[in-house]
């Protein structure tokens, strides 16, 4: 039996780009035993799949209490006497402690591959991130299995959510998600044209109901969009949800509005039909792979993307070429 465990990514998009890279490995060795080492925010994602054995936590804090706990990390791996790990980027640190804990072989990207026994190039260009990460298994020999990211919420978050949403006034009907938010502010589609959206759903589209997601930080202008759409059909889950109930609210809705972030993703894998809104990063690198049908609306502009940019001297124009209307006729066509 092969012992595997794969270093994690540290963002909720990029940990799903990754799963198909862990079914293929599974597929390729059925009897196999897989860990992923991932971040506590993130271990949530990876505990009900199918494909992975076991969980270990990593933190990703700096400081004496990181040392301290790294070194309990190389304690354990080293306990569970693995034969391969996969780095999912370069991190001379995860390397070093993977060749500490024993591990024989040791793959990842070359870069700062110290301690590593077989190295592989990043592919260049305007690559998508699950391509990049599949790469990897071509040194181990093993085939890809597939190119769909995958996440089933389970039957408890899924009667949790419906609670939620019904003390908030959900009375039942089609659930569209608009999910505001993101880590990265450039991404972000303008509020206002989100607020429009809503209102124009809501007058359009009898039946529909409206939720709009995000994290506790996000309450603001999760309420600030809810109050323009002036409607009692719209309400805010922003900081009410743990990763799973998020996941399970996806599940349940007939369409989720997105800019790139992770919860985009999140909502792709569970299936749920999905409308990306892109703009400085580029939907070739990024674009949303999961099981749902997954429509990306990206306008044309005279900039290089991805750019990446935070002080943009074309105030975002990019994502704000995207209108409100586009974005209603592209709805109307996958709920119908």
């Amino acid at each position: 039996m092969k012992r595997i465990i794969i270093f994690q990514l540290n963002w909720m998009g990029d940990i799903l780009f990754s799963l198909p890279l862990a079914r293929s490995l599974r597929e390729a060795y059925p009897d196999s035993y897989i860990t992923c080492a991932v971040v506590p925010r993130y271990a949530a994602l990876l505990s009900y799949n199918k494909w992975i054995s076991s969980i270990e936590l990593l933190s990703d804090r700096r400081g004496i209490l990181s040392v301290v706990e790294k070194i309990k990390f190389t304690s354990r791996v080293k306990k569970g006497k693995y034969d391969t790990a996969i780095f999912l980027k370069p991190s001379k640190t995860k390397a070093c402690i993977a060749e500490a804990a024993g591990i024989p072989e040791r793959v990842g990207f070359s870069g700062k591959n110290a301690s590593l026994t077989k190295s592989v190039d990043v592919p260049q260009g305007n690559v998508h991130r699950m391509d990049q990460l599949l790469s990897l298994l071509k040194t181990l020999g093993v085939e890809e299995a597939t190119k769909k990211y995958e996440f089933y919420p389970q039957e408890k978050d899924k009667k949790a959510i419906l609670e939620i949403l019904r003390s908030l006034g959900y009375g039942g009907g089609k659930l569209v998600v608009l999910n505001p938010g993101g880590n990265w502010p450039p991404k972000r589609w303008p509020r206002e044209n989100f607020a429009r959206l809503a209102s124009m759903l809501l007058d359009s589209l009898p039946g529909i109901e409206i939720a709009v997601t995000g994290a506790g930080k996000d309450e603001e202008l999760a309420s600030y969009i809810v109050k323009e759409a002036g409607g009692k059909k719209c309400f805010s889950l922003a900081g009410k949800t743990s990763l799973e109930e998020l996941a399970a609210v996806f599940a349940l809705s007939k369409l989720v509005i997105s800019s790139d972030s992770g919860p985009l993703h999140l909502a792709s894998a569970t299936g749920a039909n999905t409308i990306g809104l892109f703009g400085p990063t580029s939907p070739e690198v990024t674009g949303p792979r999961g099981r749902g049908e997954n429509v990306v609306i990206y306008e044309e502009i005279e900039c290089e993307v991805p750019c990446y940019i935070d002080n943009c001297q074309k105030d975002y124009n990019c994502m704000r070429k995207i209108t409100p209307e586009k974005v209603l006729d592209t709805a109307k066509g996958l709920l119908n």
